[in-house]
């Protein structure tokens, strides 16, 4: 659903050494534009650079509630304890390493809580409309209508529904 121009083959590219890369499951394209994204919204002057304490906010946007401690941790656990500034590169490898310890299935349930702003258990087209815009995505209403109408019953989705919708490819 997100419009951003970057390939998962970015993701574990570049200056990464080996034993910086993360354990868990690779990351899917949509995380790795999401990375870009909150990357991107962190840095709006396009210095290049973000800080530690932007690294925890964008973690903290992201679901993972960290705090200064373990955004520490996770620095030296990178051999970065003494950067105070991140580029790119280095904040697409420590937002990877947290993001790759969580399932697919946690990411979609994540999503639609994300989507059912009214904690109903389902998302109406009116929902999904509002959620869409605020993350400044571009989907014409008449999508969002078919994805209600093709998936959801009696004009709404539920989070079974839901995670059918994201598993299909």
């Amino acid at each position: 659903m997100q419009h951003h121009g970057v390939h998962g083959a970015l993701l574990f590219g570049g200056h990464d050494k080996p034993s910086a890369r993360p354990r868990g499951r690779e990351l899917t394209k949509d995380e790795s534009e999401g990375i870009l994204f909150a990357f991107e919204t962190l840095d709006p002057e396009r210095t290049g650079f973000v800080s530690r304490k932007q690294l925890k906010v964008a973690l903290r946007a992201l679901g993972f509630g960290v705090k200064k401690a373990d955004v520490t941790e996770l620095l030296s656990r990178h051999g970065e304890e003494s950067t105070e500034r991140l580029d790119f590169q280095t904040f697409r490898k420590l937002v990877a390493d947290q993001m790759s310890q969580r399932s697919i299935l946690d990411e979609h349930r994540r999503a639609f809580q994300l989507f059912d702003v009214l904690g109903q258990g389902a998302i109406d087209f009116v929902s999904l409309k509002r959620v869409v815009r605020s993350l400044n995505m571009d989907i014409p209403d008449e999508e969002l209508q078919d994805m209600v109408h093709e998936f959801g019953k009696d004009g709404m989705i539920n989070e079974q529904d839901w995670l059918a919708i994201m598993s299909a490819d």
